[in-house]
Order: C-alpha cells, then sequence, then structure tokens
C-alpha cells in the first residue's frame, strides 16, 4: 500500500508570549502532506528574503522540527519532557532549549506549545498552530 501524499495549502501561526508583550507572526505556503511510519509530515518552504526548507513530523507525543537555509535547526518537542538542540543563523550558534506543555492533532490542525529558551536564556511561551486543506496545486 503506498503512503498518502498530497499537495496542501497551509497557514501556520506562531503566537510568542513574554510576561505582558504578546506577538503573533502568520505565514502561509504551499506544500505536502505524507505519511511517515509513526505518524505525518508536512514540507514547505518558508518565503522570506532567503528561503527556509521546513519540515514538520508529527506523531502522538512528539513534534520534530527540522529547518535549512538561512536559518538551520533539528529539534525534537517530546510532549512533558525538556529538550535541547543546536540552532544556527546570521547571528552565529545558539543554545535552542524547549519544555513542552501541549501536542494536539486533529485531521487538518496540529497545535503544540513550548516554553523556549535560547542560550540559557528565557525568550518566551510558543504557540505553534499549523491547519492546512489539500491543494489543486503541485506542492513541494
Amino acid at each position: 500500500m503506498k503512503p498518502v501524499r498530497y499537495p496542501v495549502r497551509l497557514r501556520q501561526v506562531t503566537s510568542i508570549q513574554d510576561d505582558a508583550m504578546r506577538e503573533s507572526v502568520e505565514l502561509e505556503a504551499e506544500g505536502t502532506l505524507f505519511e511517515t511510519k509513526d505518524g505525518f509530515a508536512l514540507k514547505f518552504m518558508q518565503e522570506e528574503e532567503q528561503p527556509i526548507d521546513t519540515t514538520i513530523k508529527w506523531s502522538h507525543d512528539q513534534v520534530a522540527l527540522n529547518r535549512k537555509g538561512p536559518v538551520s535547526m533539528h529539534h525534537v518537542f517530546i510532549l512533558g519532557q525538556k529538550t535541547k538542540s543546536g540552532y544556527e543563523s546570521q547571528f552565529g550558534q545558539m543554545v535552542m532549549e524547549t519544555d513542552t506543555a501541549t501536542i494536539e492533532m486533529t485531521e487538518q490542525r496540529m497545535q503544540f506549545q513550548y516554553d523556549l529558551m535560547m542560550n540559557h536564556q528565557p525568550v518566551g511561551l510558543y504557540t505553534i498552530e499549523l491547519t492546512w486543506e489539500r491543494s489543486e496545486t503541485h506542492g513541494v
């Protein structure tokens, strides 16, 4: 049986809360949704000054986020656990640490929330919500 794979139009909303400050960043892109051995993944390009190739994979208790380009990282968010990885950008390398509070998934929506620390300094509470719908275009 061939794995499910089809083009999608996706929307990613990242909300950041740090004390009284609250910020929200939205991104829309064309991408591809596909089955993995233990869940699903979305692959898309974050079109900025220099595109960032992004893949988000998820199963019932974890999310893996991979970015390649001017921002490079591979980080795994595990429900109820603290995880650590490297983060590389034009500003240099940093240590990224997260404490994942929630991971929620439905048929066309995935959301996860975590506390973020960069180089051992608290950055804020992040909520990333992805929604998607099947697209008639070719995807990534």
